[in-house]
């Protein structure tokens, strides 16, 4: 099991390939930790300098109502992070999660959803109910966590958000993103971390959206093919957010993938 705790007082321990391995996760308190979310940037993701959040983001972020969580071992050595950005849409307070990443080697251990439960804890502790990120449509593993583990939603779809990315993961192709809402104190989301299901499975969704297998491979080997898909991925959003469908589940099938929409969130 693994815990998370704003104090650093709990430790979890997870199964690893050298036995258990213990973690802490809390708030990052030196400018080293945070300097730390630089590096892993890197490492994470592959950004180059010019692409990754600098470190006086993540010193301002603790000044102006925002946080920055880190995932450590039980000798210090951070993991991961998650980093969550004060925001104000619609007269509305809400957090924007800026980034969430884990270091491959401590993947698959929990780590990546105990970041986002102090991120919960710590927005509801702040009196906020939103928190947003984007996350790129076509990856079928990080979609099935944000909807089905997590319990967001999706009414947006955001055509090249960032302009060209230049990271291993985005392969060229143009930045699109699918906005992820968490609302965190709903009944959906309290299904969803208590590992029932978001949504009716019984229920037929008004609307799919299907991620073949293999975008990553094509990506390298046939990216005209990759693009061709992210434009098709892409109408086939416009098309039914138009129709105000909301995205509220995700089906793995294998590695491919199937967005459910409804008409409303539950």
């Amino acid at each position: 099991r693994l815990h998370a705790g704003g104090t650093g007082r709990d430790l979890g321990r997870t199964e690893g390939r050298r036995g258990k391995v213990k973690y802490v996760i809390r708030s990052c308190r030196t400018r080293d930790e945070l300097a730390c979310c630089v590096d892993l940037q890197k490492r994470i993701w592959g950004y180059p300098d010019r692409e990754t959040y600098p470190l006086r983001l993540f010193v301002n972020l603790g000044h102006i109502g925002g946080h920055v969580v880190g995932a450590f071992t039980a000798r210090g050595k951070m993991v991961g992070f998650v980093a969550s950005l004060p925001a104000w849409r619609n007269g509305r307070r809400y957090f924007h999660s800026l980034s969430l990443g884990v270091l491959p080697g401590h993947e698959n251990r929990g780590l990546g959803r105990a970041l986002k439960l102090e991120q919960r804890k710590l927005a509801l502790g702040a009196g906020v109910e939103l928190i947003e990120w984007t996350f790129d449509p076509l990856r079928v593993k990080n979609a099935f966590f944000n909807i089905e583990r997590l319990g967001a939603v999706c009414r947006r779809y955001v055509v090249d958000h960032y302009g060209a990315v230049d990271s291993r993961l985005q392969g060229g192709l143009p930045s699109d993103r699918l906005v992820a809402e968490w609302w965190i104190k709903s009944a959906r989301v309290r299904r969803a971390l208590r590992g029932r299901p978001v949504r009716p499975p019984a229920r037929q969704p008004a609307a799919e959206a299907a991620i073949p297998a293999g975008i990553e491979a094509l990506k390298k080997s046939r990216p005209a093919r990759a693009r061709a898909i992210q434009r098709a991925v892409r109408e086939e959003f416009r098309k039914h957010f138009a129709r105000r469908l909301v995205v509220t589940g995700f089906v793995l099938d294998g590695p491919s993938g199937r967005y459910l929409l409804d008409s409303h969130e539950d």
